[in-house]
């Protein structure tokens, strides 16, 4: 709930009005003030008394969508629909996010794309954005969750860290001052920030108010505090020096705020030029050099919502240009929450990324091949629920903020305990001449995805050797080239993460010489030829193979070969000699016939068991991939050709 009292603007109190006749100019005011609290009371009076339109549906259901009570807006925004009539684009994409709270994806997407179509979104994006859900791989990380043991019956929410064993938490819980200022979106105390200490398992207590001039007498919120605890950036209503700026509308913004420790308390409070009353910037983070600022704004340009954004920090504490993220990160919908960890790891909430509902927490991979993927971190991390505020150390531990379960729509702080995410892979190898072993300097290894698209081309070196970054979990067609060699092209299984898999490239010289003995099985680098099972009849994937033989002595006119056939030891002597025999004659029919060979060039006969190139004998206990080796064919060049 409070994740959109940070997102959607944050608006200051409802006027109030007297009359039963101004009642839903009432409601409509208090709703255009974000009070969604005295809006939904009033709006449902209305329902209640017998007034029914589309528009006022929609509003009722916006009053509970906004305080992430989904299954109250979903109803009211099923009746909104029910009228038939136009509404807003955004009442799709809301109606969408709360169906998929309530699981039911198939009709979640049909509303989303609708939304992402009349936004003028191509197809390839709205289909990223409403797919299915890209979780991590199993076992690449697991999370395991337990209550920070620090909620209050209000909201607690969004951790960052402030000192070695320290945190901030910004938490709405009520201090019991004389004077108790409630905000009227959501008749809770305004938020502030507290430290709390972390203990050893992980959980937090101890939690204090900050002592300073960061917490004022509005909202502030999301700090980033320096590696060294001497400066602060934190979220607040436009609020300084006492007064309280509005736009030219009336409403309050969101602005980042900076501020310095004197070494006892945090000290004044400094506006920063990023921000704007026209706009909201919000939720600071830092990258691990300290020398960008991201942050969340709704400011022109941004794809959706919210977008996620960047600006450099120039050594006298100025500001750069303003970057937004843009894709794959933003989308139409809401991103916001960033956190970047100490190696430069980017978690950040979601609800415009296909998720299991609400917001969601998500990581954004640099990728091997010059591109980037946005992750769900999945169950546990993420509920149909709103999942936000994702921070962790390299230790592997951190904090999660959600309101998991709650009726209330308040949020809790979650300790979590899993490791930093590292999504990497290497294919490495060797280049080789098939015959003489030598390794091949200047092939062009080419890394293909399963559509065929080449993302990466590497040279191999002097020593023949290779070595290219690949995704993990993914399988590629690795195509190996060279001058004067025939092009090889190999399948990849998938890599495991961190794994470095080693691989030797045998490339065919197509331009050799054969000399008496060369078996063109190895020189052609063939396949094994198959027959039917216990029969001679060769086999449709082996005439490729002889086809190969058949171009060779097309080519080389004065070539002789001798066919040679052998089977393994199961069987008896007689049975194999015989159907090797067989075997050997179909294969040089084959040649003749097909290939218009003339038959003095082509001799041979089978061997059956006798020459075997393993230990496989009658008796001894083989596998069937060791038996697999002695059922070979060779075709033995009789008189060179140079």
């Amino acid at each position: 709930m409070t994740r959109y009292l940070l997102i959607v603007l944050l608006a200051v109190f409802a006027l109030p009005v007297h009359g039963q006749e101004g009642r839903k100019r009432r409601a409509d005011k208090a709703y255009d003030k974000y009070a969604y609290i005295s809006s939904e009371e009033l709006y449902k009076s209305l329902v209640e008394q017998g007034f029914e339109s589309a528009e006022l549906y929609g509003k009722l259901a916006d009053t509970y969508y906004f305080n992430s009570r989904y299954k109250e807006a979903q109803q009211y925004y099923e009746k909104m629909f029910s009228y038939n009539t136009e509404v807003a684009p955004e009442y799709y994409y809301r109606y969408g996010q709360c169906l998929r709270v309530a699981g039911d994806t198939e009709k979640a997407t049909e509303y989303l794309e609708h939304f992402y179509t009349q936004l003028g979104t191509d197809k390839d994006a709205i289909s990223t954005w409403t797919g299915e859900v890209t979780t991590l791989p199993d076992g690449v990380v697991e999370y395991r969750l337990q209550d920070a043991g620090i909620n209050s019956d209000y909201a607690d929410f969004s951790t960052a860290y402030y000192r070695a064993d320290q945190v901030l938490i910004s938490s709405a819980r009520d201090t019991g001052t004389l004077i108790n200022r409630r905000h009227k979106w959501n008749a809770m105390p305004f938020l502030k920030f507290y430290t709390a200490d972390i203990n050893e398992d992980g959980t937090l207590s101890n939690p204090k108010q900050l002592k300073g001039k960061v917490n004022s007498k509005y909202h502030q919120t999301t700090a980033a505090v320096t590696r060294d605890g001497k400066i602060m950036y934190f979220t607040r209503n436009n609020y300084r020096s006492g007064k309280f700026g509005k736009d030219d509308e009336g409403t309050n913004h969101l602005k980042i705020y900076r501020t310095v420790f004197d070494g006892e308390k945090w000290g004044e409070v400094e506006d920063l030029s990023i921000n704007d009353k026209t706009y909201s910037t919000a939720h600071p983070a830092l990258s691990p050099e300290e020398d960008y600022l991201y942050f969340v704004s709704d400011r022109d340009g941004s794809l959706g919502d919210t977008d996620i954004f960047k600006v450099k920090i120039a050594e006298d504490g100025s500001f750069g240009d303003v970057e937004n993220l843009g894709l794959p990160v933003n989308t139409a919908g809401k991103e916001s929450f960033p956190f970047i960890d100490e190696n430069g790891q980017l978690y950040f909430a979601s609800n415009g990324h296909p998720g299991f509902g609400g917001l969601d927490v998500f990581a954004l991979q640099e990728g091997p091949f010059g591109e980037a993927r946005v992750l769900n971190l999945g169950e546990p991390v993420n509920t149909k629920w709103d999942d936000f505020g994702f921070v962790m150390r390299g230790d592997g531990k951190g904090f999660l903020s959600s309101n998991r379960n709650e009726e209330s729509g308040f949020d809790n702080i979650y300790s979590v305990v899993g490791a930093p995410l590292d999504l990497e892979a290497s294919l490495c190898g060797r280049v080789i001449d098939s015959i003489s072993r030598a390794p091949l300097v200047g092939a062009q290894v080419g890394i293909r995805n399963a559509e065929n698209q080449v993302l990466a081309t590497v040279t191999s070196d002097a020593d023949g050797r290779f070595c290219v970054p690949v995704w993990p979990f993914e399988g590629y067609a690795l195509r190996t080239e060279k001058t004067d060699y025939q092009t090889k092209e190999q399948w990849i299984a998938p890599l495991k993460n961190k794994e470095k898999r080693e691989l030797l490239v045998e490339l065919v010289n197509s331009k050799m010489p054969f000399a008496p003995g060369d078996d063109l099985t190895e020189r052609l680098g063939l396949k094994p030829i198959y027959f039917d099972f216990d029969g001679s009849g060769i086999r449709k994937v082996s005439e490729i193979e002889l086809g190969k033989v058949i171009a060779v002595l097309q080519k080389y006119p004065d070539l002789k070969v001798d066919v040679r056939s052998h089977t393994d030891s199961r069987g008896s002597h007689a049975y194999n000699e015989a159907l090797s025999e067989r075997r050997a004659k179909a294969t040089i029919d084959y040649i003749v016939n097909k290939g218009g060979i003339d038959p003095e060039r082509v001799s041979g006969r089978g061997y059956g068991e006798t020459q075997l190139i393993n230990e496989c004998a009658d008796g001894v206990d083989c596998s069937r991939e060791a038996h697999q080796l002695n059922r070979r064919s060779e075709f033995i060049v009789t008189y060179p050709v140079n």
